[in-house]
């Protein structure tokens, strides 16, 4: 994921991997970005892993989120291969993860809502 995002070119209107274009969100395109949680979300990351925090911030919040739980999360399964086992932290941590990532997605909609598109 880390390395897509970065290889990618990144407008906040669209993002392509070597000419492709990524997916278009059908709630986004029919209602407007502000209303879907996830508009913007692919985007941003890429744009947070390029460095790119003004126009990340600007397109979705919480591609600050899912970049941080992507490098978190490379660094987690880069301990478990080290150990040889999954530890009851490392299944602690995934679960923290998961409460992490639905609390950012769902703050950056809020804050989205209020007026910040």
């Amino acid at each position: 994921m880390l390395a897509l995002a970065a290889s990618a070119e990144v407008s906040r209107e669209a993002a392509t991997w070597f000419g492709l274009r990524g997916p278009v969100c059908p709630l986004g395109h029919l209602f407007g970005e502000c209303v879907c949680p996830g508009c913007g979300l692919t985007r941003a990351t890429a744009m947070v892993v390029q460095g790119r925090f003004h126009d990340a911030l600007a397109t979705n919040p919480a591609g600050f989120v899912v970049a941080g739980l992507c490098a978190a999360a490379l660094l987690l399964q880069l301990d478990v291969v080290r150990r040889g086992r999954v530890l009851g932290v490392h299944t602690a941590l995934s679960r923290y993860g998961r409460v992490v990532f639905v609390s950012g997605i769902l703050s950056a909609w809020l804050l989205r809502a209020a007026g910040w598109c």
